[in-house]
C-alpha cells in the first residue's frame, strides 16, 4: 500500500505539487502550483507554500536530512530550501530567495526577493533583510538585525580557498545599502555601517562605520532624525517598534 505525506484536515494542496510521502505538513498548510516538497520537510500549522517552490532539496552537503519550516510561515513563488536547516515561526520570504543547507534561523525570519543564504550559518530571531542580500558560509547574525538592499556578508580571505570565515553580526546591528563585511569582520551589538562601505575592521558595539574602506567615525548616536533633529536615530529600538511585538517592544524598554 502506498504511504501518503502527513497531511491535516483544511490543508490546500494544488494538484499539479508533488509532495513526498516522508514529508509532514501541520493543519491548515497551502502549497501552490508546482511546488515540490521532498521526503524530510517538516512545515509547520497555517503556513503557505507559493507556486514554483521546491523546498528540501537534497544535498551531500546537509549535516542532517531534516528541513523543518515553523509554523505561520510564509514562502513566496520560486524559493529554494535546501535540506538540513531549521526555521523558527513566522519566516517570510520574497520572490527567487535561495537558503543553502545547515542553516539555523530563528523565529520571524524575513528575507527579501533574490535574497541569498549560502548556508553554514547561525542566525537569531527577527532577521529582516531587503533585496538581494548575500550571507556567506560560517556567518554568525544576532537578533533584531536589519541589512538593506544589496548587502553583501563575505567569507573568504585569500580567493578562492577553502579558508571560510565568515562576519559575526550583533543584535540590533544595522547594515545599509550596498554595505560589504569582508571575511572574518565583527560587527558590534548596536553598531551601524553606511551605505555602499567596505567594512575589513571590527566596529565596536554602539558605533558607526562609513565610507569604502570603512572608518569609525564615531558614536552611532550622533546621527539625528532627518525631519526631527531632536530625536537620536540610534539605539533605533528606542524609536522604531513598527512590526515588532509588544511583549518584544516591553523588553527594549
Amino acid at each position: 500500500m502506498q504511504v501518503q505525506p502527513r497531511r491535516v484536515m483544511n490543508n490546500q494542496i494544488h494538484p499539479t505539487s508533488v509532495i513526498s510521502p516522508r514529508a509532514e505538513l501541520g493543519g491548515n498548510v497551502t502549497v501552490g502550483p508546482f511546488s515540490i516538497i521532498h521526503a524530510g520537510v517538516e512545515i509547520g500549522a497555517n503556513s503557505e507554500i507559493g507556486s514554483h517552490c521546491e523546498i528540501g532539496l537534497p544535498s551531500k552537503l546537509a549535516d542532517n536530512d531534516r528541513l523543518s519550516i515553523g509554523e505561520h510561515s510564509l514562502i513566496r513563488s520560486h524559493c529554494v530550501f535546501y535540506i538540513g536547516s531549521t526555521f523558527g515561526e513566522k519566516l517570510v520570504t520574497g520572490h527567487h530567495v535561495t537558503v543553502r543547507e545547515n542553516t539555523q534561523a530563528g523565529c520571524c525570519l524575513q528575507l527579501g526577493t533574490r535574497g541569498d543564504i549560502q548556508g553554514h550559518c547561525q542566525i537569531g530571531d527577527y532577521l529582516k533583510t531587503h533585496s538581494h542580500v548575500h550571507i556567506g558560509q560560517k556567518s554568525k547574525i544576532g537578533s533584531y538585525v536589519w541589512m538593506f538592499p544589496d548587502v553583501l556578508l563575505t567569507n573568504d580571505p585569500n580567493p578562492p580557498s577553502e579558508l571560510l570565515l565568515g562576519p559575526i553580526v550583533g543584535n540590533f546591528a544595522v547594515l545599509a545599502a550596498k554595505s560589504t563585511l569582508l571575511p572574518g569582520v565583527n560587527i558590534g551589538i548596536g553598531s551601524v555601517v553606511g551605505a555602499q562601505s567596505l567594512v575589513g575592521v571590527d566596529v565596536p558595539d554602539g558605533m558607526l562605520a562609513s565610507g569604502s574602506p570603512a572608518k569609525i567615525v564615531g558614536p552611532a548616536s550622533i546621527l539625528r532624525m532627518r525631519d526631527n533633529p531632536g530625536v537620536k536615530v540610534y539605539p533605533w529600538n528606542k524609536r522604531f517598534h513598527n512590526g515588532y511585538p509588544e511583549q518584544v517592544v516591553n523588553e527594549w524598554k
